[in-house]
C-alpha cells in the first residue's frame, strides 16, 4: 500500500527483447524447410539424370556409379 509520502513513478516499459510471434516463426520454419526439401529431391534427381544421360550418349560416363553399370560387351569390355 502506497502512504501519501511515496509517490508512483510511472517507469516507461521496454519491449520485452525475448517476445516471439510465434505464427511468422512457424511460417518461416515451415517456408525454410519445404525450400530445402524440394533442393535436396531435385539435387538427388539432377545427379541420377546426368548418369543416364553420360551413360547413353559416351562410352565413358562422369560419375563413378555409372562407370560400373556399363555393360561388359562395351568396346575394350572383352565381353561375349
Amino acid at each position: 500500500m502506497a502512504t501519501p509520502t511515496q509517490v508512483t513513478t510511472k517507469v516507461p516499459q521496454e519491449p520485452d527483447p525475448f517476445y516471439y510471434d510465434y505464427d511468422t516463426v512457424q511460417t518461416v520454419g515451415m517456408t525454410l524447410a519445404t525450400i530445402l526439401f524440394l533442393l535436396g529431391i531435385l539435387f538427388i534427381v539432377s545427379k541420377k539424370m546426368k548418369c543416364r544421360k553420360a551413360d547413353s550418349r559416351s562410352e565413358s560416363p562422369t560419375c563413378k556409379s555409372c562407370k560400373s553399370e556399363l555393360p561388359s560387351s562395351a568396346p575394350g569390355g572383352g565381353g561375349v
